[in-house]
């Protein structure tokens, strides 16, 4: 195989596309044309080859997955399908093939230095997340906790960290009710503002408990 192309990028110029056999491989930046001797008419091999491309690719995918993680805290699910579909709409761009386990290999290595790094944590997202439905909207646990979870969260784990949160369940029922009802009673006869609490993710126990305190005041 040979290098039969190295062109400068219109939108960046500190990277160039390279060419392989007269097709378009990948793009690279000028730090690795010069760190493996890139030059047109130059053969190279496959096992090169891989090691450029996956040094390309995890540098990219990096940057982008800092740039994601930076505007707000993501779960580890969050920006594991961020790169998935980051991949997908690069193919052609970025690189013209790689395998589906190179790409998860390379995606996984990235999440773990993240993690090494204190950038990616479920645990910290969880303990934002709550405190700040908490504060802004809050909701009964049942909600925060399915929230978590369409979040990629483990149940156990966002469980846990509602549980350790919110320790006043009953009193952030109360807040809402009396936000939206201020100081309407409730019986059991009042299927709205019954289905109204279970919809902001409150069992019938505490609403139960809720009503039958309001009823004997």
């Amino acid at each position: 195989m040979k290098i039969t192309k190295l062109s400068s990028q219109k939108k960046d110029p500190s990277r160039v596309n390279m060419h392989i056999d007269g097709k378009f491989f990948c793009g690279v930046s000028l730090d690795t044309v010069a760190k493996f001797n890139m030059y047109v008419g130059k053969s190279i091999k496959a096992k090169e080859l891989d090691s450029i491309l996956i040094t390309e690719l995890t540098n990219r995918f990096m940057a982008r997955a800092m740039s994601y993680i930076s505007k707000s805290v993501k779960t580890e699910f969050q920006l594991r399908r961020y790169l998935k579909d980051l991949s997908f709409k690069k193919k052609g761009d970025w690189y013209s093939d790689i395998s589906k386990e190179d790409l998860e290999k390379m995606f996984n290595e990235i999440i773990d230095r993240l993690k090494e790094y204190k950038y990616l944590d479920d645990e910290r997202f969880a303990e934002e997340f709550v405190l700040s439905r908490v504060k802004n909207k809050p909701r009964g646990k049942m909600i925060l906790v399915a929230e978590l979870m369409s979040k990629g969260m483990n149940r156990d784990l966002a469980q846990q960290k509602v549980d350790e949160l919110v320790e006043d369940e009953y009193d952030v029922l109360k807040r809402i009710y009396e936000k939206k009802f201020k100081k309407q009673k409730i019986t059991y006869d009042d299927r709205k503002k019954i289905d109204y609490l279970m919809r902001k993710g409150f069992s019938w126990d505490l609403i139960e408990q809720f009503i039958n305190d309001e009823s004997s005041k």
